[in-house]
């Protein structure tokens, strides 16, 4: 009997995966998910993302095993050391072919590569497939066929683009008739926030579907951080376990069908944005470096290492940004409105080199995304693809009174300022701080904001 693989990454889920579809249509399907425990040190993936990965494998499991499919998850340490385990598995499984769906960093590109070469050269089929994008990489381009480098642009043509091609996602596989039998297994489960997060498939669908129930009110109520105006679907689609196309499709769904309410919705702007970073990540992998996507940029950063810390431990004395930079450390998630006023406080206010956030964020976010993570930074440093100009500086005084009003959510997250009023929460005097045991300013913002523009202008 003809045994395909299908090797499982970033792409947790049942339906909507085209290795799985198509490995499916062929014959028989055995599921193997290889972890690089040292690979993951060096790409910064914090506890949390790395739990609730291991959760939803287990969720993916028992969906694929009740379509008789086994899942193997197999422990290796770099990218080179899965590609031989791979090797390991298509030997002891005798199969014949090795699908996936490809991931677009520049480390994970060169390992697909090289896995294609080492296992072709051995007389592997191998099938690569698109499934993390709506749209497929590389098919936008400008009048003179160059990739865009604005997003306002790039997404008029993705609309166009999309418009032509058939959205509606991959169906999960039938039964097959397979002994699943016993399955290799690792424990590599680490602590995140289940209360928020329940892992898998099906939990990232219910979740979408509660979404769509308040997605008319999302425009509106998406920058206000002490309500729940988010999908919070954003680390199911770092694992995979949700598709963007699933999204969109429940979108149009729920539009029924009006591409004017679907291409003018304002969460959909949202994921061709995360579209948008894939595709310039693709088109320039220098930026998996870490390397400016603007070559022109100025990077004036300072090793200003008692302001980062005060700013990892939300400790900066500005009541906002610590609100901010708790909620991260206690639930391995920030609010987008958020990520921007602690980004840009870091690298612009206190000049300390985006990269040094970037990798902290990474570290904790429980949606770590390269590209996504990348791709903000640069933006707020104003060294990405469509960034910020550089004298766009959020104040986080103006930020905190707009979009947290009353103080709920610097309440919640700063409590020790809960007894203030809602005027003095957002920027104590002294004597209430010393009273609340709160912290004064890491920085005079007029004056840091002035030298930014200055070193910037």
């Amino acid at each position: 009997m003809t045994v395909s693989i299908v090797w499982f990454r970033q792409d947790l889920r049942v339906g909507d995966n085209p290795a799985l579809f198509h490995a499916a249509e062929k014959g028989s399907v055995v599921g193997i998910y290889v972890e690089a425990t040292e690979q993951r040190k060096k790409h910064h993936d914090s506890a949390a993302k790395i739990g609730f990965t291991y959760d939803s494998l287990i969720e993916l499991r028992s969906e694929l095993n009740n379509l008789n499919i086994p899942l193997h998850i197999v422990k290796a340490t770099t990218y080179d050391d899965q590609i031989d385990k791979l090797k390991e598995w298509t030997a002891k499984l005798s199969a014949a072919s090795v699908y996936f769906n490809n991931e677009y960093p520049l480390n994970e590109k060169n390992r697909d590569n090289k896995a294609e070469v080492t296992l072709t050269e051995c007389g592997i089929n191998f099938e690569r497939f698109n499934g993390d994008l709506a749209v497929e990489p590389g098919t936008i381009k400008n009048k003179q066929g160059k990739p865009y480098k604005v997003f306002t642009p790039y997404k008029k043509a993705w609309v166009e683009q999309h418009k032509s091609i058939q959205i509606e996602p991959y169906k999960a596989p039938g039964k097959q008739s397979y002994n699943v039998g016993k399955q290799e297994t690792f424990d590599f489960s680490m602590s995140y926030r289940g209360d928020l997060w329940q892992p898998g498939a099906k939990a990232a669908l219910g979740k979408l579907k509660a979404f769509l129930g308040k997605v008319d009110k999302y425009k509106a109520a998406r920058d206000i951080p002490s309500v729940a105006g988010t999908s919070l679907l954003s680390p199911y689609l770092a694992i995979g376990a949700l598709s963007v196309r699933q999204c969109i499709y429940a979108l149009r769904d729920h539009y029924s069908g009006d591409e004017e309410k679907l291409y003018g919705d304002k969460w959909l702007s949202e994921l061709v944005w995360r579209e948008f970073y894939r595709q310039i990540l693709i088109d320039k992998p220098t930026m998996a470096k870490h390397r400016p996507f603007n070559p022109d940029a100025k990077e004036i950063w300072v090793s200003n290492h008692r302001a980062f810390e005060a700013w990892k431990e939300g400790r900066t004395g500005f009541p906002m940004i610590d609100a901010a930079m708790r909620q991260l450390n206690q639930t391995g998630w920030m609010h987008n409105r958020l990520r921007m006023n602690a980004a840009m406080f870091l690298n612009k206010l206190c000049l300390v080199d985006w990269r040094w956030g970037e990798k902290y964020f990474m570290q904790q976010l429980i949606d770590g995304d390269f590209a996504s993570n990348n791709g903000g930074w640069q933006w707020c440093s104003s060294t990405g693809a469509d960034g910020a100009p550089y004298f766009r500086i959020m104040s986080p005084l103006s930020q905190s009174k707009r979009f947290d009003e009353k103080g709920g959510f610097i309440r919640k997250f700063v409590p020790e300022l809960e007894a203030l009023d809602n005027k003095s929460i957002h920027e104590p005097n002294s004597e209430q701080r010393k009273e609340c045991g709160y912290p004064e300013p890491v920085i005079n913002y007029k004056e840091s904001r002035q030298r930014a523009l200055e070193l910037l202008s």
